[in-house]
């Protein structure tokens, strides 16, 4: 009924049951994707693994980002979720170079 009174509400409420439907969508992909790589010879499950683990972790942060954002009650609140997903991704982008960099680094080291 609310949604009837105020167009605005009937969009977010569509958009919202349109993220909910890609969530599925996502993961199935994602699924077939994981699937389809483990089919690779030489795959490395370990490696593989983390990679899956990174992706829905990417994945289920950017849907919360999106369903935070359709919730939002106000432009202040909007501009307030942006502000904290921005500095959450860029803590993530940091976090991630260093371990890269480890890697990397490691991989360079003379075995013995």
């Amino acid at each position: 009924m609310e949604a009837e009174k105020n167009p605005l509400e009937a969009v977010r409420s569509m958009m919202i049951d349109t993220l909910e439907k890609s969530r599925s969508a996502t993961q199935n992909y994602l699924d077939l994707v994981d699937k389809t790589m483990r089919g690779f010879p030489n795959a490395n499950a370990q490696q593989l693994g983390d990679f899956k683990a990174y992706i829905d972790k990417q994945v289920a942060t950017n849907h919360s980002f999106a369903d935070k954002l359709l919730r939002a009650k106000d432009f202040q609140e909007a501009f307030r979720i942006q502000a904290e997903y921005f500095q959450t991704q860029l803590k993530a982008a940091t976090e991630d170079a260093t371990q890269l960099g480890a890697k990397v680094a490691a991989s360079f080291k003379p075995t013995k």
